[in-house]
């Protein structure tokens, strides 16, 4: 059974990924570490699992034998968990992004090689079925000559969320980027993954066009040349109004030599019709689940998990590139 920790209960995606962990057959979820805030919703989340609550970094290394840990906090503290972490020869579920700039990347990398534990991202559209057939269709030749990849990744603006305190995914200092940033890291990932090439050039025009008076950019379009040939384009951000029925929007349309192919919606659903609304709610999903377990096996296995650091870092470098030539009104050359 490996000792998991949860780092931080400040990215919304903790609360799908902190369950998973707990009920995980080869985990153990043992200390739950509110580091910067939503204090009251951790402690009683460790008081539902059984496990230490803790508010201090320092506190929960000292005082907790751990084997691996989920960092769920804002991504400027990634570094300093990272260390950490490394430090004791904990393994490491970072979410995304990395860390806010290229330099703590790199660090980040570096630490890890030297200490041997092992990094992995949840970037989860790779373990999105119709995403995954697709990858084999691709690798199979079923598509022919790729040429194009076209990808949507809309989501709902973070202040909609009732449940935790979202306030830092409105300032760059903490978050790194806005909303082009956030939703599409994701899909960058997915695209280089696709692609099976390495991004050599960026342009992208973002910014504040439907959540008026943000400190961030809220959506943007984003195209990447890869230096096998394939064009990906990307739009993505917190595009979808409250009453969207659906919380997050996933397209992908491949182009190729032999056929098209289009994913739609990345999970299977059903519709709730209310009186007061209309809700599309996923009633299956295994990415998560997948993640989580790619990760765990990677660690029994000792083997390298399915998506390293340097993924991380390569759709980090991507997504801050769309963000200079936004700025720039230029085309950006990688790497930076």
């Amino acid at each position: 059974m490996l000792k998991f920790g949860v780092i931080g209960y400040d990215h919304v995606h903790v609360l799908k990924y902190l369950p998973i962990i707990a009920h995980h057959p080869e985990a153990r979820l043992v200390a739950v570490a509110a580091i910067e805030r939503n204090r009251e919703p951790a402690k009683k989340v460790s008081e539902h699992y059984r496990c230490r609550y803790f508010e201090s970094l320092d506190a929960l290394f000292s005082l907790q034998k751990l084997d691996a840990i989920y960092i769920a906090s804002t991504p400027a503290r990634h570094p300093e968990i990272i260390r950490k972490a490394a430090e004791q020869n904990i393994h490491v579920l970072c979410d995304k992004p990395l860390a806010t700039n290229l330099y703590d990347a790199d660090e980040i990398i570096s630490l890890v090689e030297k200490s041997r534990i092992k990094l992995m991202v949840p970037f989860n559209p790779r373990f999105q079925l119709p995403v995954m057939r697709l990858k084999t269709m691709i690798g199979d030749g079923t598509v022919g000559e790729l040429f194009y990849i076209n990808a949507v990744k809309y989501g709902k603006v973070p202040s909609l969320i009732s449940a935790l305190d979202t306030s830092w995914f409105f300032d760059p200092d903490q978050a790194g980027f806005g909303g082009f940033g956030d939703i599409g890291i994701h899909a960058v990932d997915a695209l280089c993954w696709l692609a099976e090439g390495t991004p050599r050039k960026v342009y992208a025009r973002l910014g504040n066009h439907i959540h008026r008076g943000l400190s961030t950019d809220d959506i943007g379009s984003a195209i990447i040349e890869f230096d096998n040939g394939v064009i990906a384009n990307l739009n993505s951000g917190w595009a979808n109004p409250s009453g969207c029925p659906t919380w997050l929007d996933v397209k992908f349309e491949v182009l190729g030599s032999k056929k098209v192919v289009s994913i739609n919606k990345p999970y299977h659903d059903f519709t709730l019709y209310s009186e007061h609304k209309m809700e599309t709610v996923s009633w299956w999903r295994t990415d998560i689940d997948m993640v989580v377990e790619e990760f765990i096996q990677s660690i029994l296995e000792d083997r390298t998990p399915a998506i390293t650091g340097k993924d991380a870092l390569r759709a980090l470098e991507v997504v801050l590139a769309a963000y200079q030539s936004s700025a720039t009104g230029e085309e950006v050359s990688l790497p930076l």
